[in-house]
């Protein structure tokens, strides 16, 4: 158990179209987030990775506050632990809260998911977000240098995700996460054109490293390329926590999976761990190491790509409607979940 995800608070001061977040107003009070890491600190491993979430984790960004001494008390082990980079669309950031965060030594990484109206077309409380976070990130590059940009594509943006990833990099920016949304239905001409901006980003993103330039990073091709070169075949295990990494609301409630709190009530409970007062049923799980969709969802095997193992709930359930999509769309999922997977084997193998 070397990962752990906590959801801070569940409401947003935006309302993005494609979010899979159910909002609402509930908010984790530091007792409980305190008795959560003390847990997890607890567990077995030598190193112990948080992520915080939200809703807008910076609206709780005054939970935090001390944090960096709160676990080198509990830590008597000498464990490692590591707050990774926390997701935020950037709106909130001012001078003080920055000064805290970097106090407690925690990272930002910022949602940007292009120029101007792309970034504010799925966002429904726009609100000139795009300049206000443009701004923010000159006011983070001051004390951190440049950081990482969450770009998500929206089935709609498919074509042409390789001229924003593009337009990103001429901004400046060396570490970008591409993160298709998989909760909305995309149609087969969607998914090609989001696999055929794929193998343009693949293209100059290996003449990047020919050409030296180890400090751009693309995610994730950057961990997909690895993966090809050490000769695995898709898994699409390797990018989901379930079954390893406990995930926390902020009500305290425990689940096996980053996002199935957000779909149907027979989910949740299929899902749910146990609760932080009461106890966490750690072997329950483990159980789902061995999970398969096809036991809640009819899946047709033989469209999906070579080497699914068809583990992900997120790639089958419509965030919109709760409800699980067709064999075609789930196939189709699959695809994009694969595609820079896919992409990378086949360059490399062109290039070998």
């Amino acid at each position: 158990m070397e990962s752990m995800t906590v959801y801070l608070n569940l409401k947003c001061n935006i309302d993005c179209e494609y979010c899979f977040v159910k909002k609402n107003n509930s908010f984790m009070d530091r007792p409980r987030l305190e008795k959560i890491l003390r847990w997890f600190i607890g567990q077995d491993g030598p190193e112990k990775r948080v992520n915080f979430l939200g809703g807008e984790p910076l609206l709780s960004a005054g939970l935090l506050a001390g944090l960096k001494d709160f676990l080198r008390g509990i830590n008597t082990a000498g464990k490692k632990i590591v707050i990774k980079d926390i997701p935020t669309n950037g709106i909130l950031l001012d001078e003080a809260m920055l000064a805290g965060l970097n106090k407690e030594g925690i990272k930002l990484v910022f949602s940007l998911d292009g120029d101007q109206f792309e970034h504010n077309r799925f966002r429904i409380n726009k609100r000139a977000t795009f300049d206000r976070i443009l701004g923010n990130i000159e006011l983070y590059k001051k004390h951190n240098g440049m950081p990482g940009i969450k770009c998500t594509v929206h089935p709609e943006m498919a074509e042409g995700l390789d001229k924003r990833v593009a337009g990103l990099l001429n901004k400046g920016f060396r570490s970008i996460h591409i993160l298709p949304v998989l909760g909305l239905p995309w149609s087969r001409e969607q998914a090609r054109s989001y696999r055929e901006s794929i193998d343009r980003i693949t293209r100059f993103y290996l003449n990047f490293l020919k050409a030296g330039s180890h400090n751009i990073q693309i995610h994730p091709l950057k961990k997909d390329m690895d993966r090809v070169l050490n000769g695995e075949v898709f898994d699409n295990r390797a990018g989901c926590g379930l079954g390893s990494e406990p995930v926390f609301m902020p009500d305290g409630k425990a689940y096996a999976c980053t996002a199935v709190m957000h779909y149907t009530p027979e989910l949740m409970e299929k899902f749910r761990i146990g609760h932080i007062d009461t106890g966490v049923d750690v072997r329950k799980m483990g159980s789902f190491l061995n999970y398969k969709v096809c036991q809640d969802v009819r899946t047709d095997c033989t469209r999906t790509v070579p080497g699914a193992c068809c583990r992900k709930i997120c790639l089958c359930v419509n965030t919109r409607t709760g409800e699980f999509f067709s064999p075609e769309n789930i196939a189709t999922m699959f695809e994009i979940d694969a595609a820079t997977f896919l992409s990378l084997n086949e360059a490399l193998a062109w290039n070998r």
